[in-house]
């Protein structure tokens, strides 16, 4: 599994587990470069020491890194398959673990259906061709003549149905009916004033208003005679048109090389088979597996004789120069890496023998875990000699920048004092600079944590910059020579201990208490404790 970041921050929401590493880093970082007070051989259960030493803030160069573990994949995975079908394997040409060369035949399925169907389209495609050339030519002279005798039939025709609709038209416009309606309405008008006046009688009214019912049903049905002899007129004329229509297009074809359409109709036939043709030649290229790529095969799913399973073969890139490393960053430090950041890889396999690579990409989306957010980093990582194999954990320090000629201050000198960073900063009417100090206190008493003032110093906020492994950049609330405090608590069991075997107290694990002392004066350590 992927490992996650180690890389530290400090003290506001820091784990307990990241303080306990940074103090040891501390711890061991004071034993490499100047070596750490005698304490006492004999220390009772009850009793505790606080060595503290006096450092200058010095220039240097601070560098921050991000550490995580990551695992080694291959940068490239592809998993290779055959058509789907009922044709079997036929041969199976490689093994797993297998190194394989890009365009290789790994595999092959029986070929004999997919060549047969290779022939069918090949046929069908000449098949097409022909049709195109039949359509590509004309019609013989007396076939020509035929349609045109057709044509002009069909316009005689034509003709005919439209004088026919005009002589329909001027018989039925001569018809009485509408001038009998007109006349007996007339009637009725004139007969009801008389009746009104009293010059004639009800019969003689009701008799006139007969005439006016039986000249509008009469004019009625000379309006429906009118509009069916019109509408068969009309079909007569549409139906001439269209036979001329018909025969005129059927003389234009004969005439012309080709027509348009059908011309067009021709080529999409034969575009048409070239494409089956292709499609089955495509299969017949697919059913031989060829190595995509450089790699090694990885798994192999079937036996010859047996129908291709889904995916036949799967393969990699993992004997490739270059790998892929995939490491989880925690949320606090994922906004620090960028991709192209150079990165070292190193291996307990190989004596921590060092592997160069640089950053790939940053995912964008995290995932949570018992409310630890994490963010996928992909790494690249050079392989020339072939040691690194998908799988292995490796040890991930990101490269994240580096000020030079900073003011830096070892990280045990950082302390949080009413929610603030800062260092405890020597007065300047105390003793010589360096001075060793030593209190032993009952461990039933509060002992001198962070934040709390010592005698002869002052807390001091600083804003700090780049975080090394054993050194931080500070960028304000301290000059180059200032003197601050580092301090640390050694216990003792209530046996006897020889010189040089005490142990840190609880948070920054066992320590032995080497002997040699740290030179007076501060000025830092011995060497240097180098950020990393």
């Amino acid at each position: 599994m992927i490992g996650s970041t180690t890389k530290k921050s400090f003290f506001s929401g820091m784990e307990k587990k990241k303080r306990q590493i940074i103090m040891g880093t501390v711890a061991l970082a004071l034993l490499c470069g100047t070596g750490i007070f005698v304490y006492s051989k004999f220390v009772t259960p009850s009793r505790a020491a606080t060595i503290m030493q006096t450092v200058n803030v010095q220039r240097g160069d601070v560098s921050e890194i991000v550490a995580a573990s990551g695992t080694v994949q291959a940068a490239q995975q592809m998993t290779l398959t055959f058509p789907s079908g009922d044709d079997v394997i036929s041969a199976i040409h490689v093994k797993i673990g297998d190194s394989v060369k890009a365009g290789q035949v790994l595999a092959t399925m029986d070929q004999s259906t997919a060549l047969m169907q290779v022939k069918i389209a090949e046929a069908n495609l000449l098949s097409a061709k022909a049709g195109l050339a039949e359509k590509m030519q004309t019609k013989d002279e007396n076939e020509i003549l035929v349609l045109q005798s057709n044509v002009t039939k069909a316009k005689a025709s034509l003709e005919s149905a439209k004088k026919n609709f005009d002589n329909q038209k001027a018989l039925i416009q001569q018809d009485k009916a509408s001038s009998n309606l007109k006349e007996a309405q007339k009637n009725v008008e004139t007969q009801t004033r008389l009746y009104e006046a009293g010059a004639i009688s009800k019969s003689e009214l009701d008799q006139a208003q007969n005439s006016l019912n039986q000249a509008e049903a009469e004019y009625k049905t000379a309006s429906m005679q009118y509009s069916q002899t019109i509408d068969q007129s009309n079909n007569n004329v549409a139906q001439a048109q269209a036979a001329y229509d018909s025969a005129l297009a059927q003389f234009n074809q004969a005439k012309a090389p080709a027509q348009e359409s059908s011309l067009q109709a021709a080529k999409a036939s034969v575009a048409q088979a070239e494409v089956q043709l292709q499609q089955q030649q495509q299969y017949l290229e697919k059913i031989t597996l060829k190595a995509p790529m450089d790699g090694v095969i990885l798994q192999v799913n079937g036996q010859v004789g047996e129908v291709a399973s889904s995916p036949f073969l799967i393969m990699d890139n993992s004997n490739a120069e270059q790998l892929g490393v995939m490491a989880q960053i925690s949320q606090s430090d994922i906004g620090k890496i960028k991709e192209g950041m150079e990165a070292t890889f190193t291996i307990g396999t190989y004596n921590d023998k060092k592997f160069q690579g640089k950053v790939e990409t940053v995912y964008p989306e995290g995932s949570t875990e018992s409310g630890v957010t994490t963010y996928k980093v992909l790494l690249t990582v050079g392989n020339k000699e072939g040691l690194l194999k998908p799988g292995m954990t490796l040890q991930t320090t990101i490269h994240v920048g580096t000020q030079k000629n900073v003011l830096y201050v070892p990280i045990a000198g950082l302390r949080e004092q009413g929610g603030k960073t800062g260092v405890l900063v020597k007065g300047k009417d105390d003793a010589a600079t360096g001075k060793e100090m030593k209190a032993t206190t009952d461990s039933k008493d509060k002992s001198r944590d962070r934040g709390q003032n010592v005698s002869g110093y002052q807390f001091k906020e600083v804003t700090t910059g780049l975080i090394g492994s054993d050194r931080v950049e500070i960028t304000s609330g301290l000059e180059e020579g200032d003197q601050i405090l580092l301090t640390m608590q050694v216990s003792s069991s209530s046996s006897n201990r020889q010189m040089g075997q005490g142990t840190m107290s609880p948070g920054m694990g066992g320590m032995p208490v080497m002997g040699g002392g740290m030179p007076s004066g501060g000025g830092g350590f011995q060497g240097g404790a180098r950020a990393r």
